[in-house]
């Protein structure tokens, strides 16, 4: 099998993003099998791997490709051919698939002895993680939820199986021991802490309810990935903004138009996150005990209690963001297109945004569009906002039962609207003087 520095498929294609296999038959082969008067050959195999995951995609392009190396050594062996089709087809999904081409093997009936004693039946499926995952876990976490997980913790959990089977194996999940879970935690290479914790969690969670189900004795991920104290560095990894680097930026973003004019301005001055206001929509601005707010109510948001009112900060009421109301017909940000295997709105215009800032201040991965949110509870906090107000506004979870159950502030639209309006950036002042 080759080693996967030489997988033989390209990195990806300009539409779609798919990955594509490619292998090009040996000249030697190539013309036996044309001098055997063999239909159907061409020199170069290649087909779509129906994937935008590189792991999946190496997984698959390595079945391909040692199925067709053990084709390749058949016909230098002096195997006839009638006909060679290579069907794509079981190599476009994840799984163990025998080879679709290549001359057919005899099969010879044994004789069958008939006052034998019958042999215990052989289980042809192996109990793999992903079988665990589809016949185990799935089942239980719908009956013990009463729905099953959303789609992006689905494809979290699938793309976890995809790189533990392109490390370690398609082992059974009873052969997997404690050692091949420590060397896949210590071999992954992904982007950030949060991605190897998702991933090392997910296996984890497939291993539980396996545990549950009796179908292995001890969960063998059991506390592996990052300890507390690296996710919580990670937490902290985002800066905020200072003013002159505010100002720096949004020399840049106010000479825009749309999305990229638009969302900085409103996660500063309402402390929301990015796929809150990517996907406003213009029902959503309402009016509240005499307050103009955003009602989040109907958003597809990150957990329950940020489903909330966000009072309308004023200077975004005179920078004439209810003119944009007015004038949208239903999205707010048309131009921003839902991404369902990302479960988002805001992927595109996350990076876009982020370019602005690297152009503004240079590189910096601790300063991003997300520290615009850091930057407007800092502001609050420093301006004397109280917390239990700044948990409101922004969606946080109340501290305690007493702010939960009894304070109620998401329901105080007035208060939340004379706190928020205490927050001032003196460069978005100016400007919505001026308007």
């Amino acid at each position: 099998m080759p080693r996967y520095a030489l997988v033989p498929f390209t990195r990806q294609a300009v539409r779609g993003g798919m990955f594509r296999f490619r292998l090009q038959l040996p000249d030697d082969v190539v013309d036996r099998l044309e001098g055997l008067g063999v239909t159907g050959v061409k020199r170069t195999v290649t087909f779509s791997l129906r994937t935008r995951d590189p792991l999946a995609a190496r997984s698959r392009a390595l079945r391909a490709a040692a199925d067709l190396g053990d084709l390749i050594r058949e016909v230098r062996g002096g195997a006839s051919f009638s006909a060679w089709a290579f069907d794509p087809g079981p190599y476009q999904r994840d799984g163990i698939v025998r080879s679709s081409a290549g001359p057919e093997r005899a099969i010879v009936a044994k004789r069958v002895d008939p006052d034998a004693e019958p042999k215990t039946p052989v289980r042809t499926k192996i109990m793999t993680l992903r079988r665990a995952y589809e016949e185990v876990y799935l089942p239980r976490r719908s009956e013990r939820k009463g729905a099953p997980p959303r789609r992006r913790s689905r494809l979290d959990i699938e793309k976890a199986i995809a790189r533990f089977e392109a490390q370690i194996g398609d082992k059974a999940i009873t052969a997997i021991t404690r050692q091949d879970a420590e060397r896949f935690v210590r071999g992954l290479r992904v982007g950030s802490v949060a991605t190897l914790k998702k991933t090392v969690t997910g296996l984890a969670t497939i291993c539980n309810a396996a545990v549950a189900a009796d179908v292995i004795p001890a969960n063998p991920f059991r506390g592996l990935g990052p300890d507390r104290a690296t996710i919580s560095a990670a937490r902290r990894s985002y800066q905020r903004f200072d003013l002159d680097q505010l100002a720096r930026v949004f020399a840049r973003t106010e000479r825009e138009t749309g999305a990229v004019l638009w969302l900085p301005r409103l996660l500063l001055l309402t402390g929301a996150r990015l796929e809150e206001m990517a996907q406003l929509r213009a029902s959503w601005f309402v009016r509240r005990d005499g307050v103009e707010v955003v009602d989040l109510h109907e958003a597809r948001v990150k957990s329950p209690h940020n489903r909330r009112l966000i009072p309308l900060h004023r200077d975004l009421l005179d920078l004439g963001i209810l003119d944009l109301v007015k004038r949208a017909d239903d999205r707010l940000f048309p131009e921003l297109t839902y991404r369902a295997s990302a479960e988002r709105w805001s992927g595109a215009i996350s990076s876009k945004l982020n370019r602005e800032i690297d152009a503004a201040l240079g590189a910096n991965r601790r300063l991003t569009v997300h520290s615009l949110r850091k930057t407007f509870e800092h502001a609050a906090y420093v301006t004397g906002v109280p917390k239990p107000s700044i948990n409101a506004i922004t969606g946080h979870k109340p501290a305690d039962v007493s702010e939960e159950h009894y304070l109620m502030l998401q329901d105080d639209v007035p208060l939340l609207k004379r706190h928020i309006d205490q927050i001032t950036f003196p460069f978005l002042t100016t400007k919505a003087a001026a308007a």
